[in-house]
């Protein structure tokens, strides 16, 4: 039996539906437009990825050094103020002006693209356990109390794109401290004078009080300084004495380096292990971080004559920010 093969066209008169092929695509200008928005696009990912990792840290690094610079300078004044306020008052009966210092906690960020750098203000009154002290000792007749100050206030910048950084205000000096150092910005009143081979030494205690307070965030907030008492003693010994200054502080590198740097450029045209001694500070080590801290020591022989003034500042931390 033979089987013909099957058919493979349609007939003339068949009434079977003809499978078409798709109609063909002619039109550019559909796919032109699609490969020039996926360029556009890319083009516009590429810029703004450069301008996010390069531009950006720039940018806020310039934003966070210039709150630095601010900041400092509003500490400065702080201290400056302080000490022109005790230099007036001392022994006077007259009130003086409070002061009020704004402090600027945040360095400003890039709109959509960073968030502003917030800090932390916080202040630690003297006579708290495990902050900072500074005792002098002279003879027999500068009692403990008026040779001892303390206090701190200091403002903590956790910098993101430029190092961080904190400014402290302690016993009358102001201390820049970051990851690679420390530094004493400006210091205590302190002055030598040689008299008749007999040092004359003039020096200052600031005491904080108050209470302990922290603000973070963004905005300025104000510091608050009432200067409380100030009064300057006269201390004299013949044959001269030694006075003794022992520092309990987180910051000992930069007290020492101070007092080195002091003392050796005084009038008195002091000699290091002879007139003065600063040995390197020792480190305590204790039980959590916050509460390490260093001993610095300070002797400055042959003092005859000691102008010793004690001052007593209240300081409180304003809540409004601007």
């Amino acid at each position: 039996m033979y089987l013909s093969p099957p058919q493979s066209a349609y007939c003339g008169n068949s009434r079977s539906r003809r499978i078409r092929k798709s109609p063909r695509w002619d039109d550019d200008e559909g796919v032109a437009a699609t490969v020039g928005t996926i360029m556009s696009l890319l083009v516009f990912l590429t810029f703004m990825g450069v301008f996010t990792n390069q531009f950006i840290p720039v940018w806020m690094g310039d934003n966070e050094s210039a709150h630095m610079s601010d900041a400092i300078e509003q500490i400065l004044a702080l201290k400056s103020d302080i000490d022109g306020l005790i230099t007036d008052y001392a022994d006077s009966l007259i009130a003086p002006t409070p002061l009020v210092i704004p402090v600027t906690l945040h360095a400003q960020g890039i709109p959509v693209f960073a968030a502003a750098t917030s800090g932390i203000l916080s202040y630690v009154p003297e006579y708290t356990y495990g902050r900072p002290s500074l005792n002098t000792s002279y003879t027999s007749e500068l009692e403990p109390d008026d040779g001892r100050s303390g206090g701190e206030l200091r403002l903590y910048c956790p910098n993101r794109y430029y190092v961080e950084q904190s400014l402290i205000y302690e016993s009358g000096a102001v201390i820049l401290n970051q990851s690679d150092g420390e530094f004493v910005l400006s210091g205590i009143q302190l002055s030598v004078q040689d008299y008749n081979n007999n040092l004359i030494l003039k020096m200052t205690q600031v005491s904080l009080q108050g209470v302990n307070k922290t603000i973070g965030g963004v905005g300025t907030k104000t510091v608050h300084a009432d200067l409380m008492f100030a009064s300057t003693i006269e201390y004299t010994s013949s044959p001269a004495h030694d006075v003794n200054i022992t520092i309990a502080t987180k910051h000992g590198m930069a007290w020492a380096n101070y007092f080195k740097r002091a003392l050796n450029s005084s009038q008195a045209d002091l000699t290091y292990g002879v007139d003065f001694t600063v040995p390197s500070p020792t480190f305590y080590d204790n039980p959590g971080k916050s509460n390490d801290y260093y001993i610095v020591n300070v002797k400055i022989s042959g003092v005859g004559v000691f102008y010793h003034t004690k001052a007593i500042v209240q300081i409180s931390l304003g809540e409004l920010g601007v």
